[in-house]
């Protein structure tokens, strides 16, 4: 697989899906459930799976390559979590549960890439210095915020959503850019 299709490709679907969010009724026929980013999660955890792949070619890229399937191993694990229950945010118990955690799960991560990035990342791959470790500050940063931002503004019922559209419009952003500048 070409890591440079494959990024454009995660970008293309991430910014489509903010479009998605942006311009879909908000109704109470027509909830913004788990339901409807479960399928973005699942899609977009395939396609992370597929990154990991293509990055996992590269061996000094190994440090990159465990961050990018745990990535897309949390990605598929909402995904299929967010099909099999798309009710559950209507439960208090569950929500709580849910979100307690994918926030701890997020925040590891986050964490997780920041070091990686800022420790590892130093490492010199076929494309230059530090290849691939911008790119994962910014998605772990990304991802650590988005926790954080889980914690600090689940205050109205229809903040999950803005948060949502926020992290996946900085990601695929981040993931088209990388795959513009990155070399064929």
């Amino acid at each position: 697989m070409n890591l440079r299709l494959v990024l454009l490709f995660r970008g293309a679907i991430s910014l489509l899906f903010v479009a998605f969010l942006l311009f879909a009724p908000i109704s109470a026929d027509a909830p913004m459930g788990l339901g409807r980013n479960g399928y973005f999660a699942l899609v977009d955890g395939l396609i992370g799976l597929a990154l990991w792949f293509t990055v996992s070619k590269y061996p000094p890229a190994r440090w990159l390559s465990t961050l990018v399937f745990a990535d897309a191993a949390l990605r598929l694990a909402i995904g299929v979590f967010g099909l099999a229950n798309p009710d559950i945010q209507s439960r208090v118990l569950g929500s709580v549960v849910y979100y307690g955690a994918v926030i701890m799960l997020c925040i590891a991560l986050g964490v997780a890439g920041i070091i990686y990035a800022a420790t590892k990342g130093r490492q010199a791959l076929p494309n230059g210095p530090r290849s691939g470790a911008l790119t994962a500050f910014i998605v772990s940063l990304g991802t650590l915020l988005f926790a954080l931002a889980l914690i600090f503004g689940l205050s109205t019922e229809h903040s999950p959503r803005s948060i949502a559209v926020a992290l996946t419009a900085v990601l695929g952003l981040t993931y088209l850019v990388t795959g513009l500048r990155f070399k064929r």
